[in-house]
């Protein structure tokens, strides 16, 4: 690592930033007991039931440029405004990019209001797709708050009458040597005007590549050719996970679609080529019926190099392999490799599958 695989996509050459791959595999197969898993769908396979085990792995884009841009401005009163070109559509940009900031200025995420989307406010931000925000645009706000902490040193050194080189920063607050503390808000406030503010552009010639491993367990109906997933695990190493929780529900969210995919949805047309899937009542999703709870198995051990958080995208690494692991599953529980060549695996194309086994 570095690894470069010769080859381009969306504008950019594909390069491997980081990645433990044998590791994190070994550690997948420990955390789902992959070795007593095989034992006992084998033992129910021999007992008469249609039960396997697949295992995918991926390797996925993210954090795609050119650049993003983001602003901070710290009031008189303390309160921190971030504001950001960036777009926010479920996935918690403004609690990660409240985190990213509280973490460089020390000042609580309950504190800070996040603004995204006003032309008016920002003029440069390209918004949420390809697993970008945290990278891009947590790494402009990252840039931005350490810009806020060098142009307020200066302004505290004033106020504590002290050398700007010998402040210690700690906790929102510059302290002197004799112990004399001048807080960002007192800063601020010093200033006057619009307060205390600093900008952050970030920029990347190159994505970044988090990696992972999907495991499903399914068991087939071979009568109606029905699947049941029974569990599933995504492991995903994602550099660093800003919000856990965040990563984990994006990771399951993704899966539900996956899965969808995997076995319900699908595009039908007639002969004419009009859509024959108009509706969710001719267009299948998954429910909670169909659903397994998904285990969000979220490593940090290969940080990218090339931002400074570290970070790498976890959207689409819930959904990536998906496919693969059902399938491969399914293969498992009919004991024959390769069968399933076709996705969604619906009830009627699997009976047809089943039957030519016979």
């Amino acid at each position: 690592m570095p690894f470069h695989r010769g080859l381009d996509t969306l504008g950019t050459h594909v390069v491997y930033d980081s990645g433990l791959y044998h590791d994190l595999l070994d550690r997948t197969l420990a955390h789902v007991g992959h070795a007593q898993a095989r034992i006992d769908v084998a033992a129910r396979r021999n007992a008469g039931e249609a039960v396997g085990l697949g295992l995918a792995f991926f390797v996925e884009k993210s954090g795609l440029g050119p650049k993003d841009l983001a602003r901070i401005a710290i009031a008189p009163d303390g309160s921190v405004e971030i504001v950001t070109g960036v777009a926010s559509i479920g996935q918690g940009v403004e609690t990660v990019l409240a985190q990213i900031a509280s973490e460089t200025l020390g000042i609580a995420p309950e504190r800070m209001r996040v603004i995204h989307g006003q032309t008016d406010r920002i003029e440069y931000g390209l918004g949420a797709f390809a697993s970008r925000v945290t990278v891009m645009t947590g790494s402009a706000v990252k840039i931005a708050s350490e810009d806020v902490l060098a142009r307020a040193r200066p302004a505290a050194a004033a106020l504590l009458q002290a050398d700007p080189a010998g402040l210690i920063f700690e906790k929102g607050s510059f302290v002197s040597a004799s112990g004399a503390s001048a807080s960002l808000a007192d800063v601020a406030r010093h200033l006057g005007g619009p307060g205390l503010t600093g900008e952050g552009e970030f920029a990347a010639d190159h994505m970044n590549y988090p990696y992972g491993i999907h495991v499903a367990q399914v068991r087939v109906d071979r009568e109606t050719g029905g699947v049941t997933v029974e569990r599933y695990v995504v492991a995903c190493d994602v550099g660093r996970a800003v919000n856990p929780m965040l990563v984990e529900g994006q990771i399951v969210g993704a899966c539900a679609q996956g899965i969808g995919g995997a076995l319900l949805e699908e595009f039908v047309y007639d002969e004419g080529g009009q859509p024959l899937a108009a509706s969710l009542a001719d267009y299948l999703m998954p429910t909670c019926h169909e659903m397994p709870p998904v285990e969000a198995f979220v490593r940090e051990d290969a940080p990218s190099p090339q931002n400074p958080l570290g970070v790498k995208g976890a959207g689409e690494g819930g959904i990536t392999a998906v496919g693969a692991a059902i399938a491969a599953a399914i293969d498992d529980a009919l004991q024959s490799p390769g069968l399933v060549t076709r996705l969604p695996v619906s009830p009627s194309r699997l009976h047809a599958l089943v039957a030519g086994l016979r």
